[in-house]
């Protein structure tokens, strides 16, 4: 079998396996080579719809709008485990640090999240279709950021190292993402301006497309008790660099009761994600969050029905301290 042969062959299983169609490989004609970059490891976000450049205001900021990590006022971890199907497993795990009392003459907020796609074992076969031992295949992103207040404008930046592995065939990608969150004086509103993906275009082989997102949020406090508070949110997508989706439009809302040492959360969200509009999800989430003497944890759980992977449950574990 030749190293041509053999590529395209290795190429064409991985695809298979995970349900892309062969248009992944080309600049041009439909879908980005990294399919994987869609799935979001953060429940509290894809239980709103992953409506979340605005009212994002922890660690999962890092993937949506890294300027939301400049309202982390305490360490963050988040780990979160998800299961799709052929064995395909994602893991991921994220932290975020403040450093106005370590730096004080710097500040801000620095993040970073490592997201890990293990597609398992699967039969190689030759020419002639007969097993010819196996291969493997992998995914992996490592993301930095930093994000810092100033007044109203909380403003951040991050850089994205991407690496798509199948058996010896190896592709890498570097990315940008920046962002601005803008804290009116109107209580409980939040606007947010990302832009995804910069420098990640015009690559010999494998393209991303660059979108500008524009995000708007509002929370209230005290809805029905003293207790309680919700937030709601839209947001849409501009591309810049388009590669599918010509405009994209997601929405989102959570509800939070409290009660002594304790809060229940409530999500839900829907995704507009062509250029018609027209619905591709509904999403649902759920968490709760217990405070242990100073540090809170958190269990989130979010269904996506339409994730890119297909119907997808995810649960993130995640602790401020």
């Amino acid at each position: 079998m030749t190293q041509t042969s053999f590529r395209g062959a290795v190429i064409f299983s991985f695809l298979i396996c995970f349900g892309l169609d062969s248009s992944a490989l080309a600049q041009t004609g439909g879908r980005s080579a990294f399919e994987f970059l869609k799935i979001s490891p953060f429940s509290r976000a894809v239980g709103m719809g992953e409506a979340y450049s605005a009212v994002g205001d922890d660690v999962a900021a890092i993937q949506y709008n890294p300027a939301g990590l400049a309202s982390v006022l305490n360490n963050e971890l988040d780990f979160t485990y998800l299961s799709l199907y052929q064995g395909v497993n994602f893991e991921s795990v994220a932290v975020a640090v403040p450093l106005d009392t370590q730096l004080p003459g710097i500040g801000g907020v620095v993040a970073a999240n490592v997201n890990i796609v293990q597609g398992g074992s699967f039969q190689r076969t030759d020419d002639l279709g007969n097993p010819n031992g196996t291969f493997t295949t992998g995914d992996d992103i490592v993301t930095l950021a930093y994000a810092k207040s100033f007044g109203m404008v909380q403003l951040g930046a991050s850089g994205k190292f991407i690496q798509q592995q199948i058996d010896t065939v190896t592709n890498t990608l570097f990315a940008a993402d920046a962002g601005v969150v803008v804290t009116p004086s109107f209580p409980g509103m939040r606007v947010g301006l990302s832009i995804k993906n910069i420098g990640a275009q015009d690559n010999n082989d494998y393209d991303l497309p660059m979108i500008l997102d524009a995000a708007i949020s509002y929370r209230r406090y005290e809805i029905f008790t003293y207790q309680d508070d919700g937030a709601i949110s839209v947001e849409t997508d501009f591309p810049i660099h388009p590669i599918e989706d010509q405009v994209g439009m997601r929405v989102g809302a959570e509800y939070n009761f409290k009660w002594v040492g304790s809060r229940a959360t409530l999500r839900m969200g829907y995704k507009f994600l062509d250029q018609n509009l027209s619905g591709t999800g509904f999403t649902v989430g759920a968490g709760y969050s217990l405070d242990l003497d100073g540090a809170v944890v958190f269990l989130d759980y979010a269904f996506a029905p339409e994730d890119i992977f297909g119907v997808s449950n995810r649960l993130s574990l995640s602790t401020k301290f």
